[in-house]
């Protein structure tokens, strides 16, 4: 046996054990023919590839482009096996404020892009502009940050560190105001999205040149378009800075909506108070906050007539987040409370992307939430098990 095929042995040897020992994250990444998403000179067979134009890193489409459908499917197939979450469609998805397990048209765990467009603003994130005119800027700022950066995503346009990136054609940055896309990170042995994947759902944020805010989770692999309690995604809500300056969901979150949540933002005396952040009363709903091991939160999901610190399980209609996130190896119906249990987030009752209601919750506040009436389709009653 020659030398050649004595390493050709050894290098398949070694492949076969890494893809073996590594089955969870050998296939994060985006594979298949570079074709799937690149084009060299926006041209082929004589024809124009993209008729808006070139796009930056060769690519074939912009964000939008990739992730839209003028059908109601809410994951598309390209390249024979590459599946694309949709979170803009042209027609109406399907969007049931209590998730079922199955169901090819559910609207994903972000929500749609498609009620921002057709209802307005107050719907979602507006990251691409429509008729309607974009906010002058994000509500909750309050950061000290000049009034040039925290417009509406679309005309956000933050030009220091990384986010010399345009976005999706207009003055800002779109979508990559909230996401960092890392499409070919290979991925890490652990269940757990991290560094090595490009952060959960590629939500990384740059404030300044050092000032990073990176998100772990672990992702459900249709991205929530099935959900049930044990599937589902887990996001990590610690609300403390770490290794990579990472933070949770809820602070991520907080990067614009600065005094949305906890006392230390509540009004005093026409300012702002500096308290702690885990103290009531409440000026703002609480995000970033544990479940009490007492009271009516503690029984989350039940009817409230249990003993306190008994919850039920992890209902989608108001998901929680998790403390110890590096511990999970797959989504759990399993919820607990008390100061190292699970936390209330902002994604607890918002949609990321959009949701038919205003404000871009996830169920009808208006007209499914009313004290002493039981809905399983009001999230409000899920902490707040007493008052319906």
């Amino acid at each position: 046996m020659n030398k050649s095929m004595s390493f050709k042995i050894i290098l398949f040897v070694v492949s076969l054990f890494f893809l073996v020992s590594h089955p969870c994250r050998v296939w994060a990444s985006v594979h298949g023919v570079c074709s799937n998403c690149h084009t060299m000179h926006n041209s082929q067979g004589g024809s124009v590839v993209n008729s808006n134009g070139t796009e930056e890193n060769l690519l074939k489409s912009n964000c939008v482009g990739c992730h839209s459908s003028d059908a109601a499917q809410t994951i598309k197939v390209i390249g024979g096996d590459i599946q694309v979450p949709i979170v803009y469609n042209t027609v109406e998805p399907n969007y049931a404020a209590t998730p079922t397990a199955s169901g090819s048209t559910n609207t994903l765990a972000g929500g749609n892009f498609y009620w921002v467009e057709h209802n307005g603003d107050q719907y979602g994130h507006n990251v691409i502009s429509h008729s309607d005119a974009v906010l002058s800027e994000a509500p909750g700022r309050n950061q000290g940050c000049s009034n040039s950066c925290h417009y509406s995503l679309y005309t956000w346009n933050y030009s220091g560190g990384d986010w010399s990136y345009k976005g999706d054609g207009g003055p800002g940055n779109g979508c990559v105001s909230c996401h960092t896309p890392a499409h070919h990170k290979r991925g890490s042995s652990t269940p757990i999205a991290d560094a090595e994947d490009g952060w959960f759902r590629f939500l990384a944020q740059r404030h300044g040149s050092s000032n990073d805010h990176n998100i772990k989770g672990l992702e459900d692999p249709d991205w929530q378009q099935s959900v049930s309690p044990a599937d589902h995604n887990e996001y990590w809500d610690y609300y403390v800075s770490g290794p990579n300056g990472v933070y949770g969901i809820s602070r991520f979150c907080a990067a614009c909506h600065g005094d949305f949540h906890s006392t230390r933002y509540g009004p005093v005396n026409g300012g702002f108070q500096s308290g702690a952040w885990f103290a009531a009363p409440w000026f703002r709903h609480p995000a970033g906050i544990y479940l009490p091991a007492t009271g009516e939160t503690s029984k989350y999901n039940t009817d409230g007539s249990g003993p306190d610190g008994v919850p039920g399980s992890y209902n989608p209609v108001a998901p929680v987040g998790r403390q110890n996130i590096d511990t999970i190896t797959s989504s759990s119906a399993t919820v607990t409370v008390g100061s190292s249990g699970d936390m209330v987030m902002c994604l607890s009752c918002h949609r990321a992307h959009g949701s038919p209601y205003p404000d871009m919750l996830r169920w009808d506040y208006l007209n499914t939430c009313e004290a002493g009436q039981s809905n399983a389709n009001c999230g409000c009653f899920i902490c707040h098990t007493t008052k319906n």
